[in-house]
This record gives C-alpha cells, sequence and structure tokens, in this order.
C-alpha cells in the first residue's frame, strides 16, 4: 500500500510499545521513525515529513497533547493525520484529543484488528 517514501513517525516514552508498533507497520511496508522524546519528535518531523503521526498522551516533559497542537501549528505536519494512542480512556483526553486535532484515539493495549483499519484508512486518502 504505501505509495510514497514518507515516514510514519511513532512517538511514545515506552520503547516496547514503539517497538510494537514499529514492527507491525515495517512489516505493512511503511518506513516508521520513532522516538522516546516528543521534543525530537519536532526536529524529525521537521526534516522528514511523515504521512500520519502517532502519539502517546502521557509523557514526561511534553505531554502529546502539547506536541500535537505544535504539529498542527507547523506548516509541514498541519495537514499530517494525527492519531492518539494512549493507555488513558478518560472522556476528558478523548474529547481534547479530538478537539485539538487527532482523527483517531486508539486505546493501549494496542488492539490491531481495531488500530489497523483506522490507520489504514488515514494511509488510503493521500495522495
Amino acid at each position: 500500500m504505501p505509495k510514497t517514501d514518507q515516514p510514519i513517525l511513532v512517538v511514545d516514552d515506552d520503547p516496547f510499545i514503539l517497538d510494537v508498533v514499529s514492527r507491525y507497520l515495517k512489516a505493512k511496508g511503511f518506513r516508521v521513525l520513532t522516538t522516546t522524546d516528543p521534543e525530537r519528535a519536532y526536529a524529525m518531523a521537521e526534516s522528514d515529513v511523515p504521512r500520519l503521526i502517532i502519539s502517546d498522551i502521557a509523557m514526561p516533559g511534553l505531554d502529546g497533547f502539547t506536541l500535537v497542537q505544535g504539529f498542527k501549528l507547523n506548516r509541514l505536519t498541519c495537514q499530517t493525520p494525527l492519531v492518539f494512542l494512549t493507555g488513558s480512556d478518560k472522556i476528558d483526553d478523548i474529547e481534547k484529543g479530538f478537539a485539538i486535532g487527532a482523527q483517531a484515539y486508539l486505546l493501549k493495549p494496542l488492539d490491531w484488528a481495531v488500530a489497523w483499519p483506522k490507520i489504514e484508512s488515514f494511509l488510503k486518502e493521500q495522495p
């Protein structure tokens, strides 16, 4: 399915989650960039504009909400689909996630039968 060489950027403070998500997406033929550092995610996206961004919410330092707001303000990533992958099932967090521009809100533990169709739909929408 990959139509471009644009990567998928995954941001999570848990290296295990990064590994699981990265392996799955790579097996689907996508190039994947990962980082445990939300601040570094901005620099990575500037140098290699992603076709999709997947982010946790609860991370040390910069939280996922602030990270996504920054991506929405950046001219290079403002149109990039954003997906939250998080352990928080709080209604306030879900509502806030969508309010700041996330296209999907996926819960950990990750169920690929639920997650993949959503992720795939965002990837298919892109030229």
